[in-house]
């Protein structure tokens, strides 16, 4: 039987959350009596389902003997991704089954922090940066903190080998500097990675800007949650129970922090847009998904009042006029869909980085024979007004990097570089200059060579279950 476990691309990160659906594809089979079973499923479920299906090569020019992962990989499409340091990036991927649980999702080990990696040019040396500390989990029981500079590990200066093994489960050593420069191992905190459950919703809280109440809420990845009454939804009640909270608050402005958000699943996106828009908005149109010719008519998510009442959990609309969204270079699909979804809407202000730009949608497949998983790119995605050309991103309308800050004040602190300028410019107006790391190090300093949270990011919006194309 063939199984389909359906993805959109809001990581590559969207391991990854899975979720069952079954349909049977069409008959294709493959011109080549000695291809493989597991090659022949590929080729047919590629040429039935891709976005861009019309683009693979004929069955004369392929070769059928490949490795399946090999195999995919000559399918794809020049289409398919981006260009990422003169490296094509595909965002359709094929995986076996045993690697596509994300970490999010509480399915792997995981030391309890997310962090930048980097090259600092003058030191010549590597070291990672410490992004924030998921709540109870083994970095939080020990003196890590947001802003860190982890320069060794295990004694060892950090590199590559060793940052590979940061969630084997091994004990490890950090030495930790409270500055990039001078480099002076000031903490030595010992550690070893867990399974741990990382809720979405990682802060929320109201704040004051001048005489205003502002609601604030970091939400790191789009999460149904684990099962709750036998269905995955308790992510999705927290976050339903925040904006009640929120709600009796009663909030002039709202801060949505996104930063370090990849995607998720398209039902957790429609649920905080629902929560998020005019009151005027809802059950209209939230998103559109448009498939390849063999695929059928499009399919519309709305913003629905009744995805506010699953499972009993009572949501509350804030009936807002703006958002203020802030944004980095990981800020993608569903984040991207939350954004593109309410703009038709409301006045939606951008602070920070440009987003990554996935404006399209994955499907995963899976047949019960085969240790692999698909994960094609399956359709497009727009907005209300018929928009979707967000391939290169969106621009932040005001824009800042807190990779130059030489402090990291908390998330949720009124003194946090990104947050802060938010607050200001609620309070004043205008948009405060400060001094930064960028200056400090002569501006070229300090190169990202990726993260933790790249092992987070998805294809795409995650449909769910019951949906079928």
């Amino acid at each position: 039987m063939n199984n389909r476990r359906c993805f959109l691309p809001l990581s590559a990160l969207l391991g990854v959350l899975l979720f069952s659906c079954t349909r049977d594809a069409k008959d294709e089979p493959v011109p080549d009596e000695k291809a493989e079973p597991v090659i022949e499923w590929i080729d047919n479920t590629m040429r039935t389902h891709y976005l861009w299906f019309d683009e693979i090569p004929e069955p004369a020019k392929l070769d059928y003997t490949l490795e399946p992962d090999a195999f995919f990989k000559t399918l794809l499409s020049s289409k398919d991704g981006k260009v990422k340091n003169d490296t094509h990036y595909y965002y359709s991927a094929i995986t076996k089954k045993k690697e596509a649980t994300k970490a999010y999702q509480g399915g792997s080990l995981s030391l309890g922090f997310e962090y930048q990696y980097y090259y600092i040019g003058d030191l010549e040396k590597y070291a990672l940066r410490v992004l924030y500390i998921i709540p109870h989990s083994p970095a939080s029981e020990v003196d890590i903190r947001r802003g860190d500079w982890i320069y060794e590990i295990n004694g060892s200066p950090v590199g590559d080998d060793l940052v590979a093994q940061l969630n084997s489960g091994a004990e490890m050593r950090l030495g930790i500097s409270d500055s990039i420069s001078p480099v002076t191992i000031s903490r030595q905190p010992t550690l070893s990675a867990r399974t741990i459950e990382d809720s979405p919703v990682f802060l929320s809280k109201v704040l004051h800007a001048g005489n205003k109440k502002v609601g604030y809420l970091v939400y790191n990845h789009f999460t149904a949650g684990p099962k709750e009454d036998g269905t995955d939804v308790a992510f999705d009640n927290e976050l339903r129970t925040v904006f009640a909270e929120f709600k009796g608050e009663e909030p002039d402005e709202f801060v949505l922090d996104l930063r370090y958000n990849g995607g998720g699943i398209v039902t957790s996106s429609r649920l905080l847009a629902t929560m998020l828009a005019p009151e005027s908005a809802l059950d209209k149109v939230f998103c559109k998904l448009t498939y390849n010719s063999k695929g059928g008519d499009p399919y519309t998510f709305t913003l629905a009042k009744e995805s506010m009442n699953n499972s009993g959990v009572q949501g509350a609309n804030l009936n807002l006029k703006r958002l203020f969204v802030i944004t980095g270079n990981r800020t993608a699909s569903a984040s991207e869909a939350v954004i593109n979804g309410l703009k038709p809407y409301m006045e939606v202000i951008l602070v920070g980085e440009q987003t990554e730009g996935k404006n399209v949608g994955s499907l995963v497949y899976e047949d019960d024979r085969f240790e692999w998983e698909l994960h094609p790119i399956v359709c497009t995605l727009s907005n209300s007004l018929g928009f979707s050309d967000y391939a290169d991103g969106f621009s932040p309308d005001y824009e800042y990097t807190e990779v130059w800050e030489s402090t990291f004040s908390n998330l949720g602190d009124e003194e946090e570089y990104l947050l802060h300028k938010v607050l200001q410019y609620i309070a004043t107006g205008t948009f405060p200059r400060r001094a930064s790391l960028r200056a400090a190090t002569g501006g070229g300093a300090i190169i990202p060579l990726g993260g933790s949270l790249d092992r987070r990011s998805v294809n795409g919006v995650i449909l769910p279950a019951s949906f079928g194309r």
